[in-house]
């Protein structure tokens, strides 16, 4: 099994990984330019002093001996002006006459830029250990020149390292400090920060498997306005919505158990009836069978109302386009339907416009469920107003069936959910709650739409509104 790598150590490991190597990279190249700065200042500095010193010398220089030595110790006399420097008078075989410390005469320096300075009769720089003393030194020796041309002798100014690499040291393990704060702080701070990444995402984890495991409706306390923030929220609002969803689906399973237990047990019950006395008394076996047809049919229109909802949801759902009379198909099915209007004891009132046919691209059989339904709920939910108005017109290009019942209403609260599948809202009236969802999609599948207004005691209006095809003349 693969070991899971949290984001806190990613983040940490990751971003830690440049920040460290940035530092390293600019401590680094701190102490090589502190390096070379002081090393260069020092090695200019000596070369200068024992060029112009040596310079100096040779204007003074003749072939006595004893002038050599009495120009030599006048030079060393004077002032130095270089802290901590040894300057040395050598002869051309390399041999020390004299030295500003003191040092006595006829020893051989320890480094090769005195040899190197004899042969190029140049100045020569050395920067190194010294194998006289062991210790790390810097050397330079300049060349005396008679005035044939030929090396008689050199000035040499030779100095410890000690000190410059102490300051050296000192400066560059400065920087590392410096640099080892900068990255505690960084580390400091990159753990506060993926601290208040990390934990409301734990806390998003924690609440998503609580709504996977079945607790609808969790919330998570909203604590950052950023997209963390934005996160919160939309999960707070998927937890509200899949309980509203699943609070929807428990009362459609209540509801549809109701619906069909009703119907069932009346086919079930006047069926006993029926064969326990027979038909000996006709009248009551004629009407056993007038309901038994009855929630029938009911429970066939919940089956086909269930059926469709499933080819909604696989989208399997199709429709059979023909060119069809609206006007005519919809006065047929009001036809169809007047006898329920009749039971019910609703009045009901038609208008249409001048137009006699009003021509779309529809499916008939599913136009008329729509239709069907429209006209039902019509009947359940406003029949208590005693009418319904019926208005088919054409407008512009669109196709209108309004119908508007005089009932109860629906309150504001309910009307953005009354077409959603499996909703029944607070209604008493007999229906699973997905037939206006099934109507919406077949209006939506044929370019339209089904938009409802309602009150509350004022009742409510549907309108379906379907593009008009124009036919050719």
């Amino acid at each position: 099994m693969k070991r899971k790598v949290g984001l806190r150590r990613r983040w940490m490991v990751n971003n830690l990984i440049y920040i460290a190597l940035i530092i390293v990279v600019c401590v680094v190249v701190f102490s090589v330019f502190t390096m070379n700065y002081y090393y260069m200042n020092l090695q200019t500095t000596l070369t200068n002093g024992a060029k112009m010193s040596a310079e100096h010398f040779s204007g003074e220089l003749t072939s006595d001996i004893d002038s050599f030595y009495t120009n030599a110790k006048r030079q060393l006399a004077g002032e130095n002006h270089l802290y901590n420097v040894e300057r040395q008078i050598l002869l051309s075989n390399g041999k020390v006459v004299m030295s500003s410390s003191g040092l006595p005469a006829g020893g051989t320096p320890g480094t090769p830029d005195v040899s190197k300075a004899v042969e190029a009769n140049d100045t020569k720089v050395y920067m190194g250990e010294d194998s006289l003393t062991g210790e790390r030194v810097i050397s330079v020796s300049s060349p005396l020149v008679s005035g044939d041309g030929q090396v008689i002798g050199l000035v040499r100014y030779v100095t410890s390292l000690r000190e410059v690499d102490r300051r050296i040291i000192f400066q560059t393990i400065l920087v590392s400090v410096i640099g080892f704060a900068m990255f505690f702080i960084v580390f400091i701070s990159n753990k506060i920060f993926i601290r208040s990444i990390v934990s409301p995402l734990r806390e998003v984890t924690d609440i998503s498997k609580k709504i996977a495991e079945g607790n609808y409706g969790a919330t998570i306390e909203k604590k950052y306005n950023d997209e963390i923030g934005e996160l919160v929220d939309s999960i707070n609002e998927m937890s509200a919505e899949i309980a509203k969803s699943d609070k929807i689906k428990n009362e459609f399973i209540s509801s549809v158990s109701h619906e069909l237990r009703t119907p069932l047990t009346a086919i079930i019950g006047w069926g006993e009836t029926i064969t326990a006395v027979g038909f000996e008394n006709k009248e009551e076996a004629q009407r056993g069978m007038e309901i038994i047809l009855k929630e029938t049919r009911r429970l066939s229109k919940m089956v086909e109302e269930l059926l469709d909802f499933a080819r909604m949801e696989s989208g399997r759902f199709t429709l059979y386009v023909d060119t069809m009379n609206l006007k005519a198909e919809f006065e047929e099915t009001l036809f169809m339907y007047a006898d329920i209007f009749k039971k019910a004891n609703v009045e009901t009132v038609y208008r249409q416009d001048d137009d006699d046919e009003i021509f779309i691209n529809g499916d008939r059989e599913r136009l008329k469920q729509v239709f069907f339904n429209m006209l039902d709920n019509a009947v359940k939910h406003g029949g208590d107003g005693g009418r319904i108005e019926i208005t088919v017109k054409r407008d512009g290009k669109l196709a209108k069936i309004s119908i508007r019942d005089f009932g109860q209403g629906i309150s504001e609260e309910e009307l953005p959910y009354v077409k959603l599948k499996f909703y029944k809202g607070k209604s008493k009236a007999q229906g699973n709650g997905i037939g206006l969802a099934v109507s919406d999609e077949i209006v939506n599948l044929h370019g339209g739409s089904l938009d409802i207004s309602s009150k509350v005691g004022e009742g409510t209006e549907i309108t379906i509104s379907l593009p008009v095809k124009e036919m050719e003349v």
